[in-house]
């Protein structure tokens, strides 16, 4: 038996594979729980300088009931920004003279003829906890000079994202599938859960790096031994579920949210469901595929026997020559690896290299950028977020027939233009549900981007380079995860340069994608050469790099985690030549 062969002897998708799928879609909610707490962990509300904190006008009982109102009329300037959301400054306070004793009925003009300047606030602040009893922002004060953390913040989790990809790629293919999960689920849960007693930003912060960190590492080791144990036909299915299941993430969260008004109690409940994920690690087996790779038959046959008897199916009493075995192993450590560099050797390769990185940045971007900006469409925040994730559902189904009927040049170009014209048209309408709707509109574009542009790349590159391209692309989009809230902070400038930053570089990555070849209906480029050739522009032709005329088909897929830049999604196994099919994008989780 040929090492491929053993999944459908023991069943393309049995009672096993239907346990590792489910127990990977349960990660999936919860990673993106964790993903996005930060919406409500750190939501802005109404704040301002706290003055005379001790005075309650018990002396004048009509201004009991709205005190608060009234101190602020008196005590606080107006908004520094005209085009504020609040009616008074939320940074500056009126300079009291000392022995200032408050009276309502006493404009400040009045008393003692005194000029009266603005200083920054001099006690402290208080909040508006209608909405949000507790938040990060008055937990530790990040607002004025420290409004930016939040979102800083928010980037270094996404930042742990790109290390989390690198690092557990990497233990995917030194240690076992089985163990870098264990790993990763070890860094989740531990991040998550300090991060909820958390004493300072910085705390915070730190955690929520080590938490993206088991977040992306973890799912990166189960998708890819997912995939080495479900059948060819039934890898698209699995991976749509798993975005799906992704989204459903987000409905929990918002209903969670609703009901939960306190950062720390929610980051608790979200934290404590990443322990769940340590038991049922028990009864999953390690990759076969890995076990072979590493010489180890012995140990493969009896996982195969395993998952056959939970199968209910019969094996032969010898399953593998390890003659074979060995030879074939051989042969793939003889052979040379392709490198970064060979995505950039030729011109019409390093355009088709850039473009796609360009691509896949922007649609991440702009991803995380819509789904962390939900609280600035003027309606229920909760509600808002709850359709953003409802939305990816459809998205994700759209994108998997959608590439079928139109192409994927033609639909993710498509995609992104619209996706960008509704972030810019966001800006000329009014808060409230048209703008939500229109929001919205790019959420599904954006979304369903991810699963068209994921096959199209992987048609786009040659078989040698096909990992490595998918996994500079993966890198490129985790650049645009780590950017996403730090766009959201131009809006403290102006309000509507977020989005027209978003709604331009969606409009720009579509019309960059109309110069890339169609990939519907054509062989896959198996050489360096090949690849090369396809949507050669004519000013390329007449200058051809010597590499591209050397012949590399025998060189095979780079094995599964192998590249440190091998993302979740990204495995060969996942892109095998003769079964390229419709994948939503996984990389949304």
């Amino acid at each position: 038996m040929k090492l491929e062969e053993f999944v459908p002897l023991v069943g393309n998708f049995g009672r096993y594979q239907l346990f590792v799928v489910v127990y990977a879609c349960m990660l999936c909610i919860v990673c993106s729980m964790v993903s996005f707490g930060n919406v409500f962990f750190a939501a802005e509300t109404d704040h301002w300088c706290q003055v005379l904190p001790q005075e309650n006008c018990s002396s004048w009982v009509e201004f009991q009931d709205n005190c608060t109102d009234v101190k602020k009329s008196i005590l606080l300037p107006p908004p520094e920004n005209e085009n504020s959301k609040y009616p008074y400054s939320t940074c500056q306070q009126w300079d009291l003279p000392p022995g200032y004793e408050f009276d309502p009925y006493e404009p400040l003009s009045e008393v003692d003829n005194h000029t009266y300047g603005q200083v920054p606030c001099q006690d402290g602040w208080e909040y508006d906890r209608s909405q949000y009893k507790t938040t990060t922002i008055s937990d530790f004060d990040l607002v004025c000079d420290k409004r930016s953390l939040p979102s800083l913040a928010q980037a270094i989790y996404f930042a742990g994202f790109l290390v989390g990809s690198f690092v557990c790629g990497s233990l995917s293919d030194w240690i076992g599938r089985k163990k870098a999960v264990f790993v990763g689920v070890l860094f989740f849960a531990v991040g998550s859960i300090v991060t909820t007693f958390s004493v300072n930003i910085y705390m915070y912060t730190a955690f929520r790096f080590i938490a993206g960190l088991g977040n992306i590492g973890s799912f990166i080791a189960l998708y890819v031994l997912e995939m080495e144990f479900v059948g060819k036909s039934w890898r698209t299915p699995v991976t749509m579920a798993m975005g799906i299941f992704g989204a459903l993430g987000y409905l929990f969260l918002a209903t969670a949210a609703m009901y939960v008004r306190q950062w720390r109690t929610l980051s608790l409940i979200i934290s404590l469901s990443t322990l769940i994920f340590f038991f049922p690690l028990v009864f999953i087996q390690e990759s076969v595929s890995w076990l072979v790779s590493k010489g180890m038959i012995d140990e493969a046959e009896v996982v195969i026997r395993k998952v056959a008897k939970i199968n209910k199916k019969t094996l032969p009493d010898v399953l593998f020559d390890k003659e074979d075995i060995r030879e074939d192993m051989k042969m793939k450590e003889s052979r040379a690896l392709p490198s970064v560099i060979d995505l950039f050797k030729t011109p019409n390769m390093a355009v088709k290299t850039i473009n796609m990185m360009f691509n896949w940045m922007v649609t991440s971007l702009i991803y995380y950028g819509l789904s962390q900006s939900t609280g600035d469409l003027g309606v229920d925040e909760y509600w808002a977020f709850f359709i953003s994730g409802a939305v990816e559902i459809p998205a994700l189904l759209y994108a998997t027939v959608g590439v079928e009927w139109f192409g994927r040049k033609w639909n993710t170009a498509v995609l992104e233009l619209i996706g960008g014209v509704a972030c810019l048209a966001t800006i000329f309408i009014p808060l409230g549900i048209w703008r939500t709707v229109v929001s919205m509109a790019g959420k599904f574009c954006i979304s369903a981007t991810f699963g068209t542009i994921y096959l199209y790349t992987a048609e786009l590159f040659p078989t040698p380079i096909r990992s490595i391209g998918l996994g500079m692309s993966s890198l490129a989009a985790r650049i645009g995860g780590i950017l996403s809230p730090i766009i959201l902070l131009l809006g403290d400038y102006l309000e509507s340069l977020p989005l027209i930053v978003f709604g331009s570089s969606a409009v720009l990555a579509g019309f960059l994608v109309l110069l890339l070849p169609e990939t519907k209906g054509r062989k896959l480029p198996q050489t360096l050469e090949e690849g090369e050739e396809i949507g050669k522009f004519r000013c390329m032709r007449r200058n051809v790099d010597t590499v591209a005329n050397h012949k590399l088909g025998e060189i095979q897929t780079v094995e599964e985690g192998a590249l440190a830049l091998s993302n979740l999604a990204f495995d060969s196994k996942a892109v095998e030549d003769e079964d390229i099919k419709k994948v939503p994008g996984n990389d949304q989780i």
